[in-house]
């Protein structure tokens, strides 16, 4: 009964809410200028990440395509997660505006986490010397970036946003649950997190930090250029 007062009390209050938000957007645009500055701060940050970052005992210098891959793999999951979580509030609150959002959040998500499956080639063609086509994981990608593609072209049809809110919580579902029950059978469990060597681990999660603020960077600097 909470929650539906709640719900019924924000319906009541979206027009002073949606004047709100348009206000507070009103007040944040970045401009083409600030957008390049920032991401060339964050890469070069990264860079210099890289550069002092630890070799693998077994891999060696190999182990910076793996850093790159994860730090984009993870990011384009999160933002995918983040996508659907905000396309869910969408649907349930009724905020088109929310949605756009999530619209956005999702495109560069997915763009991540494409950049993420290439790379994740990269490395496996420099470290193993082959690629693991036969994979499950591999196909795991492929399996989301087909539905994220699916999903994201149903957004620009005339549908309701609620609609398109829902389709981008399935496809965060569909991502989690496919990360949670595909088997690794070639791939290499996560070193991220099982690494002795901390400096690896810092390593590992200073770039996908980078990454992250870059995606929200990005995010931030399309849905304000319109406001």
């Amino acid at each position: 009964m909470h929650l539906i007062r709640t719900i019924r009390y924000l319906n009541y209050r979206k027009p002073y809410l949606d004047t709100t938000t348009q206000y507070s957007m009103k007040s944040i645009h970045l401009s083409r200028r600030t957008t390049w500055n920032g991401l060339v701060f964050l890469a070069l940050l990264a860079a210099l990440v890289l550069l002092f970052a630890p070799e693998e005992k077994d891999l060696g210098s190999g182990i910076q395509s793996v850093y790159v891959h994860v730090a984009l793999t993870w990011t384009g999951m999160t933002g995918i997660v983040i996508g659907g979580l905000v396309g869910l509030a969408a649907a349930v609150l009724d905020r088109e505006k929310l949605q756009s959002w999530a619209t956005t959040i999702t495109w560069i998500a997915l763009a991540f986490f494409a950049a993420g499956a290439v790379m994740s080639i990269i490395a496996a063609g420099i470290n193993w010397g082959r690629i693991f086509w036969q994979e499950p994981r591999t196909n795991t990608v492929l399996q989301v970036l087909a539905v994220g593609l699916i999903v994201q072209g149903l957004s620009t049809w005339p549908f309701s946003h609620r609609l398109k809110g829902v389709l981008n919580f399935i496809l965060a579902s569909l991502l989690l649950y496919l990360v949670f029950t595909t088997p690794l059978v070639l791939h290499p469990g996560n070193a991220a997190r099982t690494a002795n060597s901390l400096a690896i681990r810092f390593t590992f999660f200073s770039l996908y930090g980078l990454c992250l603020l870059a995606a929200a960077w990005i995010v931030l600097a399309i849905q304000t250029k319109d406001n």
